[in-house]
């Protein structure tokens, strides 16, 4: 988890991402932190998956879902962020 003002980021870290991975992201562990976490109701809410490897399909169904993508490629990170 990131905080930063008034935005806070949930981070999801895998070395192979898996449908399962967002499906949890989404609705087990983002409707945990609402309930432990309610001093950030007010904040800005942002997902991202980071990952060394992340299938296209699902790559493409996190950012059709809102959710950032961090994959790691040799010393750099590609970041892809979800279609507005």
């Amino acid at each position: 988890m990131l905080i930063n003002g008034k935005d806070v980021a949930i981070i999801e870290t895998k070395y192979k991402l898996h449908e399962r991975d967002l499906d949890k992201l989404l609705n087990k562990q983002y409707p945990d932190f609402q309930k432990l976490y309610p001093e950030y109701a007010n904040y800005k809410h942002h997902f991202a998956l980071a990952s060394f490897y992340i299938d296209d399909e699902l790559k493409d169904e996190a950012l059709e879902k809102g959710v950032i993508i961090l994959q790691r490629k040799g010393d750099l990170v590609d970041t892809f962020l979800p279609k507005d």
